[in-house]
């Protein structure tokens, strides 16, 4: 393997700027370390870490990324190597002593960072989500899924929609996901924040909004769905399957490609997606450190 060494970079501006192409050739896999540092840089978060494994031709052979306050995310790695990046890479950030919260990343790469890190720190892990990562490029109709498409409809919320359900939907997403539960009054400003970009959609079914949607993390080659969610009284009518279904086809009139992490503890979820062409990909993990 060609020599390696750890490049740390002033903030998320310069990290883009030298490696942003590199990780583009792996959209999928580094959307999260795309998208937070884009998201870091325009918002001016200042502290984090932002630091990568070069070798001696200039190319990134591991990352990643962490501001104050959130995970530290990983980039993709090839499955047949990267352990001696990964190892580099973790004992690095564990000599910084990086405060966050968990740490995500794509495997196998994640897990030899994660042994690697906690090993530094003389701490010990454990996998709060495992998630299977989907990529989507045709959509198909289930059978069961057209006569509740044909009776509903896919539309962007608006602030004039009943933001305080939306904030209990998200609310009850989060929970189900094993994520923080927010507070009222932070799920009502994140769901109207997310309906004024219009990244907020809803199937609408009797002229009421059945279930909920998100386009996230809109990048170069594709786009990513989170916090699809359903109410317990709207279940089991296929309302779920056909919002994905219309969801996906709008998105992909745009983008190469769509993509989504869905929990592994969630059968129904990962059914939905599978039935409606969302392709297992790879396996995405959670890792909180104990």
């Amino acid at each position: 393997m060609a020599d390696l060494r750890v490049k740390e970079y002033s903030g998320p501006e310069e990290f883009l700027d030298e490696l942003l192409p590199q990780l583009e050739q792996h959209e999928l896999e580094n959307g999260q370390v795309i998208s937070k540092s884009k998201l870091w840089n325009q918002n001016k978060v200042e502290g984090g870490y932002y630091a990568a494994v070069i070798d001696n031709s200039n190319t990134v052979t591991y990352a990643a990324v962490w501001a104050p306050g959130n995970y530290v995310f990983l980039s993709w790695s090839p499955p047949d190597g990267g352990e001696e990046a990964q190892e580099k890479l973790a004992k690095h950030a564990a000599s910084l002593s990086l405060s966050s919260t968990g740490i995500v990343g794509c495997e196998p790469g994640a897990m030899t960072f994660v042994k690697a890190y906690t090993a530094a720190l003389e701490k010990s892990y454990v996998v709060h989500r495992s998630m299977t990562t989907y990529r989507l490029t045709n959509v198909n109709i289930p059978d069961q899924a057209r006569d509740m498409m044909s009776r509903g409809v896919l539309r962007v919320a608006t602030v004039d929609d009943d933001m305080q359900m939306l904030a209990n939907w998200y609310i009850g997403f989060n929970e189900q996901c094993l994520m923080p539960r927010p507070s009222g009054e932070e799920a009502i400003k994140e769901i109207t924040f997310r309906a004024r970009l219009g990244l907020l959609y809803l199937w609408i079914l009797n002229e009421k909004p059945v279930s909920m949607a998100c386009k996230v993390r809109p990048l170069k080659y594709g786009c990513s769905v989170a916090g699809v969610y359903t109410p317990k009284e709207s279940r089991g009518q296929g309302c779920a399957t056909a919002m994905m279904a219309a969801f996906s086809e709008h998105l992909r009139k745009d983008y190469d490609f769509v993509s989504l992490h869905a929990d592994n503890n969630n059968p129904t979820s990962n059914h939905i997606y599978q039935q409606v062409g969302y392709e297992k990909h790879c396996i995405t993990n959670d890792y909180l450190i104990v």
